[in-house]
């Protein structure tokens, strides 16, 4: 069983599509630092997911059919207060290979809501790290 519970944070704006898509926003509530974000053609297809851990990131996109890693801005920040942050969160691609295999790692020991856990989980499983 995994350890990371998600919840979908259901809104209006949820189910509004912007060139096509929508964006679905999972929230884990045991685990404050873990977010991930769908975004789903009108057909429920999975065109895009972030998978947000401690201000690090793992990617997919449709087009590419890869994995891909990314840092934030906000890495290493000095405040010890919660939901203190100074400026937009930006994100900046890095390759980074024990990056990609904690996000993995975090990905399978987690529970998504059940109509998206093996769309998410499926581009995971069985990749090369190498892609």
């Amino acid at each position: 069983m995994g350890k990371y519970e998600f919840y979908e944070i259901k809104s209006k704006k949820s189910l509004e599509y912007n060139n096509g898509l929508r964006k679905i926003s999972l929230v884990c509530g045991n685990y404050n630092d873990l977010h991930c974000f769908l975004w789903l053609n009108e057909d429920g297809e999975l065109k895009q997911f972030q998978f947000l851990f401690d201000e690090k990131l793992i990617e997919w996109f449709s087009e590419k059919d890869r994995l891909c890693t990314s840092k934030t801005n906000r890495q290493g920040n000095e405040t010890s207060q919660v939901g203190i942050h100074k400026g937009v969160r930006t994100i900046h691609s890095v390759e980074d290979l024990d990056l990609m295999k904690e996000g993995i790692e975090k990905i399978q020991q987690s529970i998504f809501p059940y109509k998206y856990n093996e769309m998410i989980k499926s581009k995971v499983v069985d990749r090369s790290l190498n892609d």
